[in-house]
């Protein structure tokens, strides 16, 4: 009988995981969406820039790697975030290296590389 906790815990557990996946991505979506708007607002301010490129990245990073997401979302998502990204700061390198990893498995699995 004393197995049987322990048991239930770990089948539970996944679920917690993607639970908190998701309020997560939520939150930060949030954070990303506040600094875009600071940063059009003030688009010369250095420290608002790298505040709404960092978080979009940072979305664009648990986007890809959530296990609630199909990869038919996740990739698409992800992408369409780094992109944003660079349209801000072209030279950034996390944003760079993902979009092109990213449009790099589209080609090697013969699949056109979403647009937008």
């Amino acid at each position: 009988m004393a197995l049987l906790p322990g048991a239930f815990a770990s089948i539970q557990a996944p679920a917690a995981k993607s639970s908190d996946s998701l309020k997560k991505m939520a939150a930060l979506e949030v954070k990303q969406q506040a600094a875009k708007s600071a940063h059009m607002k003030k688009p010369r301010d250095e420290r608002l820039k790298k505040t709404y490129v960092d978080l979009t990245v940072d979305l664009g990073v648990l986007a890809m790697t959530s296990p609630d997401l199909s990869s038919k979302e996740k990739y698409p998502k992800a992408l369409r975030l780094f992109r944003e990204a660079l349209k801000t700061d072209p030279k950034n390198r996390t944003a760079l290296h993902w979009k092109t990893q990213i449009e790099d498995i589209y080609r090697s699995m013969g699949k056109p590389i979403p647009k937008g």
